[in-house]
Order: structure tokens, then C-alpha cells, then sequence
């Protein structure tokens, strides 16, 4: 990435239902393709796989695009060249780092990196509980809240939770992929600075 944008990358196994879905909503809050940029990839990829049919839907009920999505396996290229990694659970988060230790500032689970703004919040350091506010296509603004988010991991505000994790809906009945929608969405809604509602 040029310095001056900022690059998204989200993370799970198979890369065609959790981190597809988080991929293309991030994409479609932020809008035109510009200098702030969003890519997923898998740490087992179903390399050149579409969405799957389960999570199409539910990308397009919350407002992305399905089409034209190609599964892609994660690699150290694509961690050197990401601003901030988010993993749909703590293993994705762990096997970034595992192939890039230099990454493990910059990287998180969604979950983690949504509860470390809420943190900062509360904390005072300016952040609305309600949305993270600002141009979601800015990227000094992807920077400051990153930032945040590194500076309460540091500080302790936001202790490993068990229940950060995003279970994988993959091969389960229709209610798990809800249950994906239902956890994923108002994170993605929080980093692209949209209000939320209390959780």
C-alpha cells in the first residue's frame, strides 16, 4: 500500500462465508474503490471459491455485493502489505502472526478490535460508543483508531474474551450463518462509523 492509504484485511479458514461477508459489507459502507482498500483471505482457502450460498443472501440483506468474489489463500504478502488484520476468531488472528510475528501489533480479532474502540470510549479518548464517526474512506482516520485500539490492548482494557470468536457457519443448518450475520454486522457497522445499537 502507498503510504498514504490504508489497507483492511480480514482473515478465517475458508475464506467464502465469515470473512467474505466481512470483506464486502466493510467494502460497500466505505464505497467507491479509493485509498482506504478491504481484502480477505483464508488460512485453509477454498482458492477461487465464490461466496458461499448460505452467506450470499446475507451479505446482500446487509447491504454488499456477493458477486464476483474469489476465495484466496492467506500469505505472507498479504500481511505485509495489510494496515490493520482482523480474524473472525483468535486461531486466525494467531496463525497471522505465526507467519508474520511483526504483524501481531496491527493484528486482531473483529470482536477484539470492536470492544477495544467501546474501551477507549468509555476511557474518554473521544471515541462515540455509538460509532467511530468520521470519513470511513479517510485513512488517517483508520490510522487514529487503530491506534486506539492498540493503545487499550496495551493498557489491559480489553482482557482475551472466549466469546470473541465468530464460529464458523460453514456445513451447519441456516441458523448459524443468522448467528454469523447477528455478530458480525454491528462490528462492521462500528468500524465503518455507522451507529450501532447497545450491546
Amino acid at each position: 500500500m502507498p503510504e498514504s492509504g490504508f489497507s483492511v484485511l480480514f482473515v478465517c479458514t475458508g475464506n467464502i462465508c465469515r470473512s467474505a461477508m466481512a470483506e464486502r459489507l466493510l467494502a460497500a459502507r466505505i464505497g467507491a474503490p479509493g485509498i482506504v482498500t478491504v481484502s480477505s483471505a483464508g488460512t485453509r482457502a477454498v482458492v477461487g471459491r465464490g461466496i458461499s450460498s448460505l452467506t450470499r443472501p446475507r451479505v446482500r440483506a446487509f447491504g454488499g455485493d456477493p458477486d464476483g468474489f474469489a476465495a484466496t489463500q492467506l500469505t505472507e504478502a498479504a500481511i505485509a502489505r495489510a494496515d490493520l488484520i482482523l480474524g473472525m476468531a483468535q486461531e486466525h488472528a494467531t496463525r497471522v502472526t505465526e507467519l508474520d510475528p511483526g504483524a501481531f501489533r496491527r493484528t486482531f480479532t473483529l470482536l477484539e478490535f470492536a470492544r477495544s474502540l467501546h474501551a477507549s470510549a468509555i476511557d474518554g479518548d473521544g471515541v462515540d460508543g455509538h460509532g467511530i464517526g468520521g470519513d470511513a474512506g479517510d485513512p488517517e482516520r483508520w490510522r487514529a483508531v487503530t491506534e486506539r485500539a492498540v493503545d487499550a490492548r496495551r493498557r489491559g482494557l480489553v482482557p482475551p474474551r472466549a466469546d470473541d470468536d465468530i464460529a464458523d457457519p460453514y456445513g451447519r443448518p441456516e441458523e448459524a450463518f443468522d448467528e454469523m450475520a447477528r455478530r458480525l454486522v454491528p462490528a462492521i457497522d462500528l468500524l465503518a462509523g455507522r451507529p450501532v445499537a447497545a450491546r
